[in-house]
């Protein structure tokens, strides 16, 4: 979960993008907090990577600022289950925390949601909706199901959102106050 805790201080630095690659499978991503990645539609490597594998992290534009190799300490999937059939992401957290913070616009869980239903399903638009400077990807995409609702794409946007730095989830629902009939009228003969 993102660390909204986490103050900024004199070495953070905040870019309108970051150009992500995890090596050495060349796999695109987003550096969605200072500590975590989205890989939207994982690719089959993500799944079982040859090896370990390192964030390449380049702000852009290109030169203004250090390239970052971080290495990569877990990779959570996400998707392809009930919450949406079909669909798949990747969160990838780092060893490390990387010095550049994406500037992105704060949205809710409902907002990716409604960015995902207008996308078809397609989490790298969505995520541009979003002001994510996320990069249209060289292979094709999965299609989402026709059939996967809008309750389904609710569910699987609850997982990038709890990631995603500036997504804020769903509030938790209120407990149900306790019901109160009134009076019950006496039973029996």
């Amino acid at each position: 979960m993102s660390d909204w805790n986490d103050p900024m201080d004199e070495t953070t630095v905040l870019v309108t993008a970051a150009d992500v690659t995890l090596e050495p499978i060349g796999a695109r991503a987003l550096l969605v907090d200072r500590d975590a990645l989205l890989v939207p539609d994982t690719p089959p490597l993500l799944v079982r990577p040859p090896g370990a594998l390192v964030a390449v992290i380049a702000p852009v534009p290109a030169g203004s600022g250090p390239v970052e190799r971080i290495d990569v300490s877990d990779v959570e999937h996400l998707g392809s289950g009930e919450a949406a059939p079909g669909m798949t992401a990747s969160v990838v957290r780092l060893a490390g925390r990387s010095r550049y913070v994406v500037r992105a616009e704060p949205a809710t869980q409902r907002r990716l949601t409604e960015a995902l239903l207008a996308e078809d399903g397609d989490l790298w638009a969505a995520m541009r909706t979003l002001g994510y400077d996320a990069p249209v990807p060289v292979r094709p995409r999965q299609a989402a199901p026709a059939e996967v609702s809008e309750e389904e794409l609710d569910a699987f946007a609850a997982g990038p959102c709890r990631v995603i730095r500036t997504c804020f989830p769903h509030p938790p629902r209120p407990p149900h106050p306790p019901r109160q009939d009134g009076p019950h009228p006496p039973t029996g003969p």
